[in-house]
């Protein structure tokens, strides 16, 4: 999930997304004419990346908009392999896309300053880098007399991660210490002190929040005290069977929603569920009215 900012090119504060410049335009009504300018029809190709997206459908709901991209990366020549046989199916030219469908969904309050866009991710595959950079260019070039711009963020979900890390288990715990030779000729040595728990003995919730709060030094964690004081904190956390790993000290990095689809990919109505109830959860952390984004 990502928030999405406007401001001008030289300002500080941020425009309301329902209302920003002169005349008064509507984030929403601006990346629909985004989608239909740029991704319909024959798509787009960003040489930047070589990634090619086409626009596959859209809908407005109120202030959501949903749609579904075709994402995809040419300029490497291959080939379609049928997998059951071993047999060649056909070949991948240098400008072909092998693209994939990935769900999008922009909610754009008619109040507050900012929008937010969920995005898909299947495996390796995401619309995000192609999506970002081309909205970004194109909403340059058409308000460049404005001196408008876009910051688009991931969103900080404080309240997803406090979720998860109350619900995690630490699997294992870095600490990262820099050390310089005695002779300084030859500059800085990286030891890593690692510790990781058998399953039956992984540390509850506490001690990561401990580590956290910088309160775990590293001769709680091990028996020798003669280690010098950590550099860097890594640790590696578990909820539910999901993994993250998480550095004490730094920003805690993009928040990834899984939605079970159960045996294969979720359908549009579970997708969306999972959307809205995310986005609603995030709303509601910060005390935005849902009557300004949903019916």
């Amino acid at each position: 999930m990502y928030e999405i900012k406007i401001r001008q090119i030289r300002g500080k504060e941020f425009l309301p997304v329902s209302q920003f410049g002169l005349p008064r335009k509507d984030l929403l009504e601006t990346y629909s004419q985004f989608l239909d300018e740029n991704l319909k029809g024959s798509g787009k190709k960003i040489d930047k990346g070589e990634r090619y997206l086409r626009l596959k459908d859209s809908e407005v709901d109120f202030r959501t908009l949903w749609f579904t991209v075709e994402a995809g990366r040419y300029g490497v020549p291959g080939k379609i392999v049928e997998t059951d046989t071993g047999v060649d199916a056909y070949d991948i030219d240098v400008d072909d896309a092998a693209s994939y469908p990935l769900r999008q969904a922009l909610i754009v309050p008619n109040s507050g300053e900012y929008a937010l866009w969920a995005t898909e991710l299947v495996g390796h595959t995401s619309a995000l880098s192609g999506l970002s950079s081309s909205f970004r260019d194109w909403f340059r070039q058409k308000y460049d007399s404005e001196r408008l711009m876009l910051e688009i963020n991931h969103f900080q979900d404080t309240n997803s991660w406090n979720e998860f890390i109350g619900r995690a288990s630490l699997n294992e715990i870095t600490y990262v210490v820099h050390q310089q030779d005695s002779d300084r000729s030859v500059g800085n040595r990286v030891q890593e002190h690692k510790v990781r728990a058998a399953r039956r003995s992984r540390l509850p919730s506490p001690w990561i929040k401990l580590a956290l709060a910088q309160n775990l030094p590293a001769d709680t964690v091990f028996s020798t005290r003669e280690m010098p004081e950590a550099d860097q904190i890594r640790m590696q956390i578990e909820s539910d069977g999901r993994q993250r790993t998480i550095v004490v000290g730094h920003d805690l990095p993009r928040f990834m929603y899984e939605i079970d689809g159960g045996s294969g990919a979720p359908s549009d109505e579970v997708f969306r569920s999972g959307v809205l109830s995310e986005v609603g959860a995030s709303m509601e952390y910060m005390h935005v009215d849902r009557r300004t984004w949903q019916r």
